[in-house]
């Protein structure tokens, strides 16, 4: 037994890519000054150099299609770490770059700190739930000029997953030399890509050219590109949300077919967050219903057309952890793995439309998704399952907690058991006095005093190379070495 949702007919799946590639052959997709229009000319596209607008015949786009891989690694510092998005199961990454963040001591809204960076990356790799690293906050007392590399350092040395840089970088050879230095050459991260890209596109049909150049050059390297769509419906999309879904699809699908233009075989993930404009309020909801809808139905779009596709499935509008994050990432993570979304990201610690990072939260979206996991596994149904022989030996008013499968089958995980939820009696869980908050934080506390102690992941070689590479002072290096 294995649940699957299925959102869309077949005629209607074909109706949105149509009309996605529709918009692409009319209107096109503008990536002025970026040094690819003269090979998406010479491919096919009609291209106006003047504009840098590009409109792209269908052919093209089939031809692009065929040339990404099904199959996508994206490789963590041991195997065991790995994330192969092979359409066997749905994996979850952290949201990203938020600049704000909720103190868990004393409660404020404040800007993100380099310390909420390094206690962040230590929770989030010790949380087995979690498989890929976004770069998920802002070090906002770390200067403009040496933030990126900074936060480099930070993760790639605070984590054994695979890492996914959100902000397209700026320090283009310092990020080439990060590749070999995590992998030991351009060869090896080629075959085990240890670091990926987000391209993310400017809606409505838009990419910076600039950005996208830096996109490629790394996508020549082998690594991993998320193209990344984020329409508001009726604002930055149509208010309908076929015509919002439509869009995401123009847009994803014309920012693929740049790249494997110029970089031919490109690792591409398609990545669908979509959201609304709430008209009473004027602000943009990650956390809607619509998000999950038209996420879900991008994932059955794209495995359609032969992608691994990401969705924003653990986003949440919550301000607070409370019953509104609870249902809203609930509902949500259960419409986009049922759905086979590869990879689902918006929570892992978010508050306000992945704006805001809340350290105790982890825990409880990292049980979200474990129960989630454990829904989706279904379970056997088989002789052996069914256990008849079991009624034959209790009978009519017996118990089966003497049975050795009883206790071999809870043992062997049989029943899921949730880590942060509770299933006391009221009194016990009354006299006990903690709320899951509360549980929540000495989690992380125990969690931060193990990594205190544990050896670093790199080596001091490798520790040194990069501390170089991202120049860091010898004050800095020492301090920030575990």
């Amino acid at each position: 037994m294995k649940p699957r949702l299925t959102w869309l007919g077949d005629a209607e799946r074909e109706a949105i890519v149509d009309a996605a590639l529709g918009v692409l052959e009319r209107v096109g997709m503008r990536f002025a000054g970026s040094r690819a229009l003269a090979a998406l000319a010479q491919a096919g596209a009609g291209v106006d150099v003047e504009t840098g607008v590009v409109r792209f015949p269908t052919e093209l786009v089939e031809r692009a299609l065929a040339m990404c891989p099904r199959d996508v690694i994206m490789a963590g510092a041991r195997p065991e770490n790995d994330v192969l998005l092979d359409g066997t199961r749905s994996f979850f990454n952290v949201s990203g770059c938020a600049a704000k963040t909720l103190d868990r001591h004393s409660g404020a809204l404040r800007p993100s700190t380099l310390a909420d960076l390094r206690e962040g990356t230590a929770v989030l790799d010790a949380t087995p739930e979690l498989d890929v690293m976004w770069t998920f906050i802002t070090a906002g007392d770390v200067p403009l000029e040496r933030r990126e590399l900074v936060e480099q350092y930070v993760y790639l040395t605070g984590t054994e997953k695979p890492v996914v840089l959100v902000d397209c970088p700026t320090h283009v050879e310092a990020i080439r030399r990060i590749f070999e230095v995590v992998s030991g050459d351009l060869q090896r991260f080629r075959a085990r890509p240890r670091v990926s890209l987000l391209c993310a596109v400017r809606a409505p049909l838009e990419v910076n050219g600039g950005l996208f150049d830096v996109t490629v050059e790394f996508a020549r390297l082998g690594a991993p590109i998320w193209v990344y769509s984020m329409p508001i419906s009726g604002a930055t999309g149509p208010v309908t949300l076929a015509g919002t879904v439509a869009q995401m699809w123009a847009e994803i699908l014309g920012t693929l077919t740049a790249l494997q233009t110029v970089a031919p075989g490109a690792r591409i993930v398609a990545c669908c967050g979509p959201g609304i404009l709430d008209m009473r309020t004027t602000t943009f909801s990650l956390g809607c219903l619509e998000n999950s809808v038209m996420g879900a139905v991008c994932v059955e779009i794209g495995h359609r057309l032969g992608l691994p596709v990401h969705n924003a499935g653990l986003s949440t509008d919550a301000k607070s952890v409370g019953m509104q994050a609870g249902y809203e990432k609930g509902l949500k993570v259960i419409a986009a793995a049922a759905t086979g979304a590869d990879l689902i990201s918006g929570g892992f610690g978010f508050l306000d439309s992945s704006s805001t990072f809340y350290l105790p939260l982890v825990p409880f979206d990292a049980e979200i998704a474990a129960t989630a996991g454990a829904m989706l596994r279904g379970f056997e149904v088989s002789p052996d399952t069914l256990m008849a022989d079991a009624f034959d030996r209790v009978g009519i008013a017996g118990n089966f907690l003497s049975e050795r499968e009883t206790r071999r089958r809870v043992r062997a995980g049989e029943h899921f058991v949730p880590r942060m939820a509770s299933r006391l009696a009221i009194e016990q869980w009354l006299a006990a006095g903690r709320p899951e908050i509360d549980v929540a934080n000495a989690l992380v506390d125990q969690i931060l005093a193990s990594r205190a102690a544990s050896a670093p992941y790199l080596s001091d070689d490798q520790r040194g190379e990069l501390a170089a590479v991202c120049e860091l002072t010898a004050a800095e290096t020492r301090a920030w070495n575990r």
